[in-house]
């Protein structure tokens, strides 16, 4: 039905709770970087942080995961 979970090595669920993790994130950072931009002084390094954060999890999920043997890798 859906070919992008399939194609990134993952299942619609997984697909599914991972990208609502990140959507979790961004509305986090999003809010930080809002509060951040009104008052320079707090959540100095948040954006940054949430970047290097969400980036890790991209790097390490779907056809980058070590532990997944059902899938295999896309090349």
């Amino acid at each position: 039905m859906f070919a992008h979970p399939k194609n990134v090595c993952m299942t619609y669920l997984s697909h599914l709770q991972f990208s609502s993790k990140l959507s979790v994130l961004f509305l986090i950072a999003s809010f930080k970087a809002f509060v951040h931009a009104v008052i320079p002084d707090i959540y100095i390094t948040s954006s940054s942080d949430s970047i290097n954060e969400i980036k890790e999890l991209i790097e390490i999920s779907g056809c980058n995961r070590s532990d997944d043997d059902s899938y295999q890798k896309n090349d």
